[in-house]
């Protein structure tokens, strides 16, 4: 253990004590280990939110959910009055080849979802009329 001066007062000081005996300032290395302490934090930081940039970058774009996407076929559609939610059923074959009846909403012209809680939000015990709707596929 080194002895140093105190910045305050002069007298020798043990470079690791908290306080000087003479003048009860501060230790001599006090404000460096706070600097230290606070470049490794500033440090942390710094490497935390570079792994949340680098985390958020490499999110992949979800594939639709179908299996076959050709396979949906819309049975029922509606439409509430002002025509800013979408209501419909449809049919899809799922990767087993089973054909299942699923619901989905488009609202307030977002992305269509099949979420159940979406549909009894936007859809059940709502005032909707039926739309009909006309599917144009690459073909015509």
């Amino acid at each position: 253990m080194a002895i140093v001066k105190c910045k305050v007062c002069g007298k020798d000081v043990d470079e690791d004590a908290m306080k000087c005996p003479g003048c009860d300032s501060l230790g001599p290395n006090r404000g460096k280990r706070i600097r230290r302490n606070m470049f490794i934090a500033l440090g942390a930081i710094v490497v935390l939110f570079g792994y949340g940039w680098y985390y958020k970058s490499q999110e992949v774009v979800k594939q639709s959910r179908l299996a076959n996407p050709k396979s949906m076929k819309i049975t029922r559609a509606l439409s509430n009055e002002d025509g800013t939610n979408l209501c419909f059923e449809f049919t899809e074959t799922d990767a087993s080849g089973k054909k299942k009846a699923s619901r989905g909403v488009v609202y307030d012209g977002g992305e269509p979802s099949t979420n159940p809680s979406d549909w009894k939000l936007f859809c059940e015990h709502k005032s909707m009329r039926p739309i009909k709707l006309v599917i144009r596929t690459d073909d015509d």
